[in-house]
């Protein structure tokens, strides 16, 4: 009988890896993770980490000030990287200076200015009062369908309740003394 030799699925997942990319780019997204680890927010916030092409990892930076700046720490850089990723994948740094870092900071600026206006309102909703309760199931008696109504009575009271909360917030606060509210004498 025959003995074959069997090998683990990392060997074979590995030998498969290196002859379907042997320039080795499925290392460039990795690479620009652990750039943006590796130069801290200060910097990141000059560079975006541009392509890795046969050894080179190419950086683009917002001005030749920071470009040179980031040319005397490469080789601090390059170590970092090394560690990280491992030694064959980035042979070299290069810097260079481009427009692309500015328009990616503006469109990463004006899709967090989209998501924070998107984002939910901090109204805290305040619970109706039995009378108000009631009232809503009355309107929604009018829905023949019971599932509807139902869905429907969900939606009015959820409505209500955060109207309610926005209302709340938005009146001044009523006086703690008893007084009546009036402020014409202020």
């Amino acid at each position: 009988m025959r003995r074959r030799k069997l090998d683990s699925i990392g060997d074979i997942t590995d030998a498969v890896i290196r002859r379907a990319d042997p320039k080795k780019r499925r290392y460039a997204a990795r690479v620009a993770l652990v750039w943006e680890q590796i130069a801290g927010p200060e910097v990141a916030q000059h560079t975006v980490a541009a392509s890795v092409r046969e050894g080179e990892f190419v950086v683009s930076v917002d001005s030749a000030a920071w470009a040179h700046q980031l040319d005397l720490m490469k080789d601090r850089y390059l170590a970092s990287i090394r560690s990280e990723i491992g030694e064959g994948v980035v042979k070299t740094i290069r810097f260079t200076v481009s427009k692309q870092v500015e328009r990616s900071r503006s469109i990463e600026h004006e899709a967090a200015k989209v998501s924070e206006f998107y984002q939910q309102e901090a109204t805290p909703s305040i619970p109706l009062s039995e009378s108000e309760r009631l009232q809503a199931e009355y309107i929604a008696d009018a829905v023949k369908d019971n599932h509807l109504r139902e869905a429907a009575l969900r939606v009015m009271i959820k409505d209500l309740e955060w109207k309610k909360g926005v209302r709340a917030n938005s009146e001044p606060h009523a006086p703690s003394d008893g007084a009546t509210g009036d402020n014409s004498s202020l």
